[in-house]
């Protein structure tokens, strides 16, 4: 055979193969395909800013060289830079791509697409879902005292609710005013899945009328956001709380000193704990009861008391009634009562009633003119 004939055979070898393999590479290519994509956060608000993970496999016999991958869209903004540097997936492995993404745009449903461009054999689209959803947690009051009282500690119960699609991570609750106390400070509720709902509890002690505010913090992926609601607090007498009341009020004269006795009440819908009756400052408390420890009433509940002073200058006595609720707060209520002028069965500075002294002199004429005229008669 001549040089030529080999020649012509060679090249004619070689137009044959050169389709072959192009072929191969394109049946190659067609056997990757997107698997699998995940989204951080599942579901973005607007402005949020995460990621999108796409994972690809080879199901072919052979492997596949990549020169770029990237991802593009009109309102998606994706802020990672393309993979531009050649990579060869190999015949029945996996390879995932992650890109950071960040959503300026409405509520909607978004399709940025994922973009595998091959070295020898086209290329792969793939549309990805992204949803952007611009609903907060919602945050509301469950339960709260109808009126607030100065320094007394009162229960407060929030709820937290996720109307997402998605759940949110890290929430914290914690209320803020000025003069609040606030036990515990704040409450970690970790995860809130969607559609359900968290509640907290608060103690609350207000020490003056201010603006509530209940704070929820919580994160969307790597994104923080955050929700407060504001509740006026104006300080007030509570409906419930214990309410002293006395009656049957009696007062004794003997000497310079006074006895006032009489019942006291538990009108209120609360315990009264470590209740005790004394005198105001326009009198003097003396013994044998300058103050009547009572102890403990109940709703509904009455005790007597008694207690002694002395009244210089002053016709009126007050009486205090302390007593403390059940979180050890104090409370007191003064009652002025009127000293009447005659005190049963008293002695004024020990001088005869007027009254009586009146009969005596009476008396005693009626029996000198019985006397005289008798006299005269003689």
């Amino acid at each position: 055979m001549n040089h030529r004939c080999m020649l012509f055979i060679l090249i004619a070898a070689m137009v044959a193969i050169i389709p072959v393999s192009a072929a191969e590479q394109q049946t190659a290519a067609a056997q990757v395909m997107v698997t699998n994509v995940t989204l951080d956060p599942q579901v973005f608000m607007t402005d949020d800013t995460g990621t999108v993970t796409v994972e690809v496999i080879n199901n072919g016999a052979q492997s596949v060289a990549i020169s770029r991958v990237t991802m593009y869209d009109e309102k998606i903004r994706v802020q990672s830079r393309a993979y531009d540097t050649t990579m060869y997936l190999g015949a029945g492995n996996r390879m995932t791509f992650t890109f950071t993404v960040s959503a300026p745009v409405p509520d909607g449903i978004y399709y940025p697409v994922f973009s595998m461009d091959f070295r020898d054999a086209g290329y792969l689209r793939y549309p990805v879902k992204l949803q952007v959803q611009d609903k907060p947690l919602k945050v509301s009051i469950l339960s709260k005292p109808d009126v607030f009282t100065g320094g007394k500690k009162e229960q407060f119960e929030v709820l937290v609710g996720n109307p997402r699609d998605n759940g949110v991570s890290g929430v914290i609750v914690y209320p803020t005013g000025e003069g609040i106390e606030a036990s515990p400070s704040s409450i970690f509720v970790g995860m809130i899945a969607p559609d359900q709902s968290q509640k907290v509890t608060f103690s609350l002690t207000p020490h003056q009328s201010t603006i509530l505010e209940i704070h929820v913090d919580y994160m969307n992926g790597i994104n923080s956001h955050a929700e407060v609601i504001r509740l006026p607090i104006d300080l007030g007498k509570s409906k419930t709380r214990a309410e002293p009341i006395l009656s049957n009020i009696q007062i004794e004269r003997k000497g310079n000193t006074y006895s006032l006795t009489g019942d006291v009440n538990n009108a209120g819908l609360e315990v009264a704990n470590a209740v005790v009756i004394t005198t105001g400052d326009s009198v003097v408390p003396v013994d044998p009861y300058r103050k009547y420890v009572v102890g403990t009433l109940q709703p509904d509940d009455f005790s007597a008391f008694e207690v002694t002073f002395t009244a210089e200058g002053t016709d009126r006595v007050p009486v205090e009634v302390s007593y403390k609720d059940n979180d050890g707060n104090l409370y007191t209520t003064t009652t002025t009562i009127d000293i009447p002028l005659t005190k049963p069965g008293a002695q004024e500075n020990g001088e005869f009633p007027i009254v009586i002294i009146a009969v005596i002199l009476v008396c005693a004429a009626v029996i000198g003119g019985i006397v005289w005229y008798s006299w005269r008669k003689r």
